[in-house]
């Protein structure tokens, strides 16, 4: 699942502590909500993450949060990230079972279970509300038995959400919506670990870099020429003219499904072209253990 097996060319490594408390003394100043603190990598390996929030959190940013696979959340870290104040956290737990464990090796699905069961009582004994944890999975994960999927994770986290598959990095030929109106650039940042700034989320490759923090402000990269230009491109309807955009799944033809989960019936959207078949992925090796 980890996307820098498909882009070898990415730059690796964590922020550098002085740099991310630049970044967050500037967003506070200016009044911004809310952070997420993962992009392309697993916000648990960086030894910082949480120094990280609780440096945010006390600068007055009201939502921190990240998106992380937890094989790295350790009780210690579980209760470090509840008393720094996290907000929220979003595990990718794809399927049930053997089939979470083809997906997420060396991790063992009981093993997550436990780590997120321990964060929930542990937050809960201590009569705090967050941070609120949100459990995901792929569609093409669940595809045949959703309603298993829902009615277990329903007893542990706060909220269970189906995402789209989407189509590996390499692979990024679909249908796309012509009339796709994309609203990021006008309501999100993204920052590299080196300071650099992309195109987006989607940008893995940084083949549109907008900026670097370490030589300008947030400010002027909000509001640079580069910014801009991307925005002028969607409001003139020339979106993939942008590389990036061009190959984001975001911009992909999608269709309605409705699940019947329990009594309830959900609907989901999924893109055309891209579900994932699970079963085709090899299967955990029966020599791996997760990892502490």
């Amino acid at each position: 699942m980890c996307l820098r097996r498909s882009i070898p060319d990415i730059a690796h490594g964590t922020m550098d502590f002085d740099l991310y408390k630049k970044i967050i003394d500037e967003a506070s100043q200016r009044g911004v909500y809310s952070i997420k603190l993962s992009w392309r990598g697993e916000p648990l390996l960086n030894p910082n993450i949480v120094k990280m929030v609780k440096y945010a959190k006390d600068k007055g940013i009201k939502d921190v949060a990240f998106l992380t696979n937890g094989e790295r959340l350790s009780e210690k870290m579980a209760i470090d990230l509840t008393e720094a104040g996290l907000d929220w956290i979003s595990f990718s737990i794809d399927g049930m079972g053997e089939t979470y464990e083809r997906i997420r090796w060396p991790e063992t699905f009981d093993g997550i279970v436990k780590k997120v069961k321990f964060l929930k009582e542990y937050r809960d004994g201590k009569g705090l509300e967050k941070p609120l944890i949100r459990v995901q999975t792929i569609w093409g994960a669940v595809k045949n038995n959703p309603g298993e999927y829902f009615d277990f994770w329903e007893k542990i986290a706060d909220k269970v959400y189906i995402i789209a598959d989407q189509l590996r990095y390499e692979t990024a030929s679909f249908p796309k919506n012509p009339e796709y109106i994309c609203p990021e650039p006008w309501r999100r940042m993204v920052i590299g670990a080196d300071g650099t700034v992309p195109n987006c989320i989607s940008d893995y490759e940084e083949l549109n870099p907008l900026g670097d923090v370490k030589k300008q402000s947030l400010y002027e990269i909000w509001h640079g020429e580069k910014f801009n230009k991307l925005r002028e491109l969607i409001r003139n309807g020339k979106i993939f003219e942008n590389k990036p955009c061009a190959m984001c799944h975001d911009a992909g033809l999608m269709y309605p499904k409705t699940v019947k989960i329990g009594n309830k019936q959900i609907k989901i959207w999924l893109y055309e072209g891209q579900e994932i078949d699970v079963s085709k992925m090899d299967a955990r090796p029966k020599n791996k253990k997760a990892q502490d």
